[in-house]
Protein backbone atom coordinates (compact mmCIF):
# COMPACT_ATOMS: atom_id res chain seq x y z
CA UNK A 1 0.00 0.00 0.00
CA UNK A 2 1.47 3.32 -1.19
CA UNK A 3 2.25 6.01 1.84
CA UNK A 4 -1.02 7.88 1.99
CA UNK A 5 1.07 11.22 2.37
CA UNK A 6 2.61 10.94 -1.06
CA UNK A 7 -1.12 11.18 -2.24
CA UNK A 8 -2.01 14.38 -1.20
CA UNK A 9 -0.49 16.87 -3.77
CA UNK A 10 2.26 19.41 -2.75
CA UNK A 11 0.68 22.77 -1.87
CA UNK A 12 2.96 25.00 -4.03
CA UNK A 13 6.06 24.44 -6.34
CA UNK A 14 8.98 24.44 -3.89
CA UNK A 15 12.28 22.08 -4.24
CA UNK A 16 13.51 21.06 -1.01
CA UNK A 17 16.79 22.77 -1.72
CA UNK A 18 14.72 26.05 -1.76
CA UNK A 19 13.14 25.17 1.53
CA UNK A 20 16.62 24.43 3.16
CA UNK A 21 17.96 27.56 1.61
CA UNK A 22 14.90 30.05 3.31
CA UNK A 23 15.81 28.02 6.36
CA UNK A 24 19.05 28.34 6.38
CA UNK A 25 18.69 32.51 5.63
CA UNK A 26 16.01 33.08 7.78
CA UNK A 27 17.95 31.77 11.03
CA UNK A 28 21.03 33.36 10.34
CA UNK A 29 18.86 36.50 10.51
CA UNK A 30 16.91 35.35 13.63
CA UNK A 31 20.67 34.95 15.41
CA UNK A 32 21.51 38.55 14.63
CA UNK A 33 18.00 40.07 15.58
CA UNK A 34 18.46 41.86 18.22
CA UNK A 35 15.13 40.55 19.82
CA UNK A 36 15.18 37.22 18.81
CA UNK A 37 18.29 36.23 18.81
CA UNK A 38 19.04 36.14 22.27
CA UNK A 39 15.55 34.04 22.78
CA UNK A 40 16.53 31.83 20.20
CA UNK A 41 20.30 31.64 20.92
CA UNK A 42 19.43 30.90 24.84
CA UNK A 43 17.33 27.93 23.21
CA UNK A 44 19.12 26.29 20.58
CA UNK A 45 22.55 24.74 21.73
CA UNK A 46 22.66 22.40 18.26
CA UNK A 47 21.34 25.19 15.34
CA UNK A 48 22.75 22.45 12.18
CA UNK A 49 20.34 19.95 13.89
CA UNK A 50 17.56 22.47 14.85
CA UNK A 51 17.33 23.59 11.24
CA UNK A 52 17.53 20.10 9.74
CA UNK A 53 14.60 19.78 11.92
CA UNK A 54 12.49 22.91 11.00
CA UNK A 55 13.58 22.30 7.18
CA UNK A 56 11.71 18.74 7.53
CA UNK A 57 8.93 20.27 9.59
CA UNK A 58 8.50 22.74 6.52
CA UNK A 59 8.87 19.84 3.55
CA UNK A 60 6.43 17.87 5.38
CA UNK A 61 3.83 20.84 5.35
CA UNK A 62 4.49 22.07 1.91
CA UNK A 63 5.83 18.39 0.07
CA UNK A 64 4.08 16.19 2.62
CA UNK A 65 7.23 14.49 3.08
CA UNK A 66 7.58 12.33 5.59
CA UNK A 67 9.92 12.95 8.29
CA UNK A 68 9.05 15.77 11.03
CA UNK A 69 7.73 14.27 14.39
CA UNK A 70 7.33 17.23 16.67
CA UNK A 71 5.08 19.33 18.24
CA UNK A 72 5.97 22.63 17.85
CA UNK A 73 2.93 23.97 20.00
CA UNK A 74 4.53 22.13 22.81
CA UNK A 75 8.00 23.19 22.19
CA UNK A 76 7.19 26.52 22.12
CA UNK A 77 4.82 26.73 25.04
CA UNK A 78 7.92 24.82 27.04
CA UNK A 79 9.72 28.11 26.82
CA UNK A 80 8.65 30.84 29.09
CA UNK A 81 11.11 33.15 27.19
CA UNK A 82 9.16 32.75 23.93
CA UNK A 83 6.26 35.56 23.76
CA UNK A 84 3.03 35.76 21.63
CA UNK A 85 4.67 39.54 20.72
CA UNK A 86 7.93 37.75 18.55
CA UNK A 87 5.92 35.68 16.40
CA UNK A 88 5.49 39.21 14.75
CA UNK A 89 9.05 39.85 14.48
CA UNK A 90 9.49 35.99 13.56
CA UNK A 91 6.94 36.65 10.44
CA UNK A 92 8.80 39.82 9.58
CA UNK A 93 12.14 38.22 8.71
CA UNK A 94 10.29 35.35 7.50
CA UNK A 95 8.69 37.69 5.21
CA UNK A 96 11.93 39.36 4.02
CA UNK A 97 13.76 35.81 4.10
CA UNK A 98 11.31 34.01 1.41
CA UNK A 99 11.30 37.53 -0.66
CA UNK A 100 15.10 37.51 -1.40
CA UNK A 101 15.54 34.04 -1.91
CA UNK A 102 12.19 32.99 -3.77
CA UNK A 103 10.68 33.42 -7.04
CA UNK A 104 7.66 36.06 -6.11
CA UNK A 105 4.80 33.83 -6.19
CA UNK A 106 6.52 31.05 -4.08
CA UNK A 107 7.40 33.63 -1.58
CA UNK A 108 3.73 34.64 -1.55
CA UNK A 109 2.66 31.25 -0.90
CA UNK A 110 5.07 30.26 1.69
CA UNK A 111 4.38 33.68 3.70
CA UNK A 112 0.96 32.75 3.30
CA UNK A 113 1.39 29.21 5.08
CA UNK A 114 4.21 30.61 7.63
CA UNK A 115 1.74 33.53 8.74
CA UNK A 116 -1.37 31.13 9.35
CA UNK A 117 0.95 28.62 11.39
CA UNK A 118 2.49 31.80 13.24
CA UNK A 119 -0.74 33.53 13.99
CA UNK A 120 -1.91 29.96 15.42
CA UNK A 121 1.35 29.94 17.15
CA UNK A 122 0.88 32.93 18.73
CA UNK A 123 -2.56 32.76 19.49
CA UNK A 124 -1.88 29.16 21.32
CA UNK A 125 0.61 30.62 23.16
CA UNK A 126 -1.56 33.66 24.58
CA UNK A 127 -4.25 31.55 25.28
CA UNK A 128 -2.52 28.58 27.44
CA UNK A 129 -0.84 30.81 29.30
CA UNK A 130 -3.62 33.16 30.10
CA UNK A 131 -3.57 33.19 34.03
CA UNK A 132 -6.75 32.04 36.16
CA UNK A 133 -8.06 30.05 33.48
CA UNK A 134 -9.97 32.66 31.66
CA UNK A 135 -11.73 31.88 28.45
CA UNK A 136 -9.16 31.88 25.54
CA UNK A 137 -9.46 34.34 23.11
CA UNK A 138 -10.70 33.70 19.14
CA UNK A 139 -9.20 35.50 16.50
Amino acid sequence: MEDATRLRPCLFDITPAEIGRVVEQFYASVRSDKVLGPVFNAAIEDWPAHEAKIAAFWRGAILREPGYGGNPMQVHLANSAIKPAHFSLWLDLFRATVQRELRPEIAAAFFLLANRIGKGMSSGIENFRRPGGSPPILT
